[in-house]
């Protein structure tokens, strides 16, 4: 009978850790692209950047792991309220889960990737420099361009604008992004469908 009550409380230990871990990845999930939302975002990058920071601080303490280059993306689609104006808010779900994809698939699995609020997504390179992460946008950006989305019965071209900033010696994580979102701000206003970096 002890064996029994021990089997069973085992199992609904089980289940509820099951239960608190997916309670968990909901809160750092975006709903609707299934990436890594503002909250999830804020609790992976801001470690990152201090270790980063650390190693440039500290070149001749080794460690386990180097990470020397960090550098963030932020991604805007283009026209996107046209989009909704247009083909409805529907489409416009659907065209963010798609670019968000195109994103979570064309990085590495150590990389994030996250919605930053509405249509704008973030993308933090671990390792990358600014070169590398100019790089990667800019073969994002082309990806998207070239895709034809079809929704239903809806076909749209889509493309983004890309803000490419690297963290610096001495440069905060509110530093970093305010570059990135400048960066974007400038691709934007230079015409759209850019790669500028910082």
């Amino acid at each position: 009978m002890l064996a029994w009550r021990s089997m069973d409380l085992q199992k609904k230990i089980t289940s509820l850790e099951k239960t608190v871990a997916r309670l968990r990845e909901q809160l750092v999930t975006d709903e609707l692209t299934q990436i890594l939302n503002r909250r999830g975002l804020d609790q992976f990058i801001e470690p990152v950047t201090k270790e980063v920071q650390f190693q440039i601080d500290n070149p001749e303490r080794r460690r386990n792991v180097i990470i020397r280059h960090f550098s963030l993306i932020f991604v805007d689609i283009d026209h996107f309220k046209k989009i909704n104006d247009t083909y409805g808010h529907q489409v416009g779900d659907e065209a963010l889960k798609a670019v968000a994809k195109i994103l979570r698939t064309g990085v590495r699995g150590i990389d994030i990737v996250g919605r930053w609020g509405g249509e704008e997504l973030l993308m933090g390179l671990i390792g990358a420099d600014a070169k590398d992460a100019q790089t990667v946008a800019e073969h994002l950006r082309q990806k998207i361009a070239e895709t034809k989305f079809v929704f239903g019965d809806t076909s749209l071209s889509l493309t983004a604008s890309f803000g490419v900033a690297e963290l610096k010696r001495g440069m905060s994580l509110a530093e970093l992004t305010r570059l990135a979102d400048e960066a974007l701000i400038r691709a934007k206003e230079s015409g759209r469908n850019k790669v500028v970096t910082a």
